[in-house]
């Protein structure tokens, strides 16, 4: 006769649950700030069940209860046990942006120069302050905040002074730090000398350094770059390289680069005449504006 003895410290199997609860949103569609954290809750979790959220339709998962809204893009949540997956919620938001942080130029912002036949203060070439894209792009933020800051940053030092030794970034700490922006408008390119840009001076290494700087502070930010109004073919294709490398939105503005209907020929100065006229504006805007919500 055959005696099996039991192990008294054997524990049947654990018993897989057959059903996970639904995670639910705090809040599932809103307009919402600029990288606010959602709560994800879920009742009833069995031990060594997870919260997980996604961004791209469930290609990819991150575990966590919190999830930022940094899109207008649908998210899903589900909780998980090992392979064993919920049904899946799903929310969606429109961000809004309280600060604007715009770099750029003469394009941006030029005071008063009689000696060119420039008399305003907005973006060169601008028929008025309300025609130039800054205050276009405003507009448009503001149908979302109505109460959206804008700052703008002069960018002509990096543009012409990049790489050098007396050129130091830290010109930026303060409108990062003190102002504090959600959303940073790279509107620059213009003034890049061609002839230096694969030269001892690297444009891309500088390039990558400034968004860099950028992306470091600790505030939640947007980062938009866009490409020049001008022909400067080796400083662009820096941009859109180092731009899509990191996965910002990138605004070529190649399009308008031949265009003279972009431009403002009515001004006999050649200089300010090579700037876009309020419909060049218009398009910048309506450019950066598909890039932002």
């Amino acid at each position: 006769m055959t005696v099996t003895k039991v192990n008294p410290t054997h524990k049947p199997p654990t018993t897989v649950p057959q059903g996970l609860p639904i995670p639910v949103f705090s809040l599932t569609n809103d307009s919402i700030a600029y990288g606010t954290k959602i709560p994800i809750s879920a009742t009833d979790m069995p031990s060594g069940a997870l919260i997980e959220y996604s961004y791209d339709n469930g290609k990819a998962w991150t575990v966590g209860n919190q999830v930022p809204v940094f899109s207008s893009n649908v998210i899903l949540a589900r909780t998980r046990v090992n392979d064993l997956v919920s049904a899946v919620a799903q929310a969606n938001y429109v961000p809004y942006f309280q600060r604007m942080l715009v770099i750029g130029n003469s394009i941006m912002s030029h005071g008063p120069a009689p000696e060119l036949g420039w008399y305003n203060t907005n973006g060169m070439a601008a028929s008025a302050p309300e025609k130039d894209f800054v205050h276009l792009l405003t507009s448009h933020l503001a149908t979302l905040y109505p109460k959206v800051s804008i700052k703008l940053q002069n960018g002509g030092n990096f543009e012409r002074e990049f790489g050098l030794a007396t050129y130091s970034l830290d010109e930026f700490n303060e409108p990062l730090q003190v102002f504090k922006p959600d959303l940073i408008i790279v509107r620059i390119g213009e003034n890049v000398d061609e002839g230096e840009v694969l030269g001892g001076r690297n444009f891309e290494k500088q390039f990558r350094a400034l968004l860099d700087k950028f992306a470091s502070y600790a505030q939640p930010a947007k980062i938009v770059c866009t490409t020049s109004v001008w022909p400067r073919p080796q400083a662009d294709a820096i941009i859109r390289k180092v731009t899509l490398e990191k996965g910002y939105p990138l605004v070529d503005l190649s399009e308008m680069v031949p265009q003279s209907k972009y431009f403002a020929s009515q001004y006999t100065n050649p200089g300010v005449a090579a700037h876009p006229n309020d419909l060049g504006m218009l398009r910048i805007a309506d450019l950066i504006w598909q890039k932002i919500p």
